[in-house]
């Protein structure tokens, strides 16, 4: 059950030069460290890192294909990186960058399918005791595909070093809770790619 005094916070940063996001918990929780790759062959494009740095152990990776609107995640098991388990986030429309589904198991849901989630662009829902810009693109809720229950909100926060703010809803165990986590800092990222691309004159098409 969702509840506004069980929410986790998380404040992303990202410095205008930097090749990694800094995510540190505002509710007292878990900080991570997500590695940015772009030109190593084979490498994930992000890699969440438990702690501050990129010594520590790695909990989830996401790829970005340069040519395609979808996103893929994993999540490392128990024998670490080497044995994750990767999701398909794929893009509804091939024209906008406003909808992704996402069908993933969520721990305690008894059930003997996937859950079909969505995260989708939003102007109007946003963490709480922020306004989300009408201007920016970079907002996002997590929508329950079956019971429209907000699952998860973004609200983009830009600053010099500043991205934003995630607030985690839902309570469905810390693997769902570093599961939204990849994912969002993935469409964030997917996001940031498309309009510096699209600034230097290599924007349009199909890909994201």
């Amino acid at each position: 059950m969702t509840t506004s005094d069980s929410s986790r916070r998380f404040q992303i940063d990202r410095g205008a030069f930097s090749k990694h996001y800094d995510v540190k918990s505002i509710s007292g929780g878990a900080s991570f460290y997500v590695d940015i790759s772009s030109f190593t062959p084979g490498k994930p494009d992000l890699t969440l890192h438990r702690g501050a740095s990129k010594i520590g152990s790695v909990v989830a990776a996401c790829h970005l294909p340069k040519f395609s609107g979808d996103l893929k995640i994993g999540l490392a098991g128990p024998a670490g990186p080497d044995s994750m388990a990767w999701e398909d986030i794929t893009r509804e429309s091939v024209l906008k960058a406003s909808e992704y589904r996402w069908q993933t198991a969520i721990p305690d849901i008894a059930t003997s399918e996937n859950r079909v989630l969505f995260w989708k662009r939003t102007h109007s829902v946003g963490v709480a005791g922020m306004s989300p810009s009408s201007l920016s693109v970079r907002n996002f809720k997590l929508v329950d595909g079956q019971t429209d229950e907000i699952l998860a909100v973004f609200t983009s926060d830009r600053t010099l070093s500043g991205c934003g703010v995630l607030e985690i809803r839902a309570n469905h165990g810390e693997q769902f809770d570093v599961s939204v986590l990849i994912s969002c800092i993935g469409l964030y990222e997917k996001a940031r790619r498309r309009s510096r691309r699209s600034s230097a004159g290599g924007g349009g098409g199909g890909g994201g």
